[in-house]
């Protein structure tokens, strides 16, 4: 199993948060060379959480802490800070592939 050329489909359930960031602590994390989208000194950023039953490399849980948005001529995307998950081809995929900052974790469903 592998990631094939794109697109790629991923089946499951995620969780967006969405936050208002000052526009100086996004900048620790996106690279000068992008346009930060900001507002007033913020821009929006937050995390974005997913459980994939499905995807190219199988199941596995995904956390993403997103900095802020930047302009990605013809339009804007969030730029990850941060990536974790639990599937050793989805973070070397993220690495090599996307250029995500992606590292490996461990998560636990706690019931509530």
């Amino acid at each position: 199993m592998g990631y094939s050329d794109p697109p790629w489909t991923f089946k499951g359930r995620a969780l967006y948060q969405l936050q208002l960031v000052k526009s100086e602590e996004a900048r620790k994390y996106i690279p000068d060379t992008f346009k930060l989208v900001e507002l007033f000194g913020h821009t929006l950023g937050g995390f974005y959480l997913a459980r994939y039953e499905d995807s190219p490399v199988g199941s596995f849980d995904e956390l993403v802490t997103m900095a802020g948005l930047v302009w990605n001529a013809p339009t804007s995307c969030a730029w990850a800070a941060r990536v974790y998950v639990n599937n050793k081809e989805a973070r070397d995929h993220g690495l090599q592939c996307v250029g995500l900052p992606s590292r490996l974790a461990t998560f636990t469903c706690l019931p509530p």
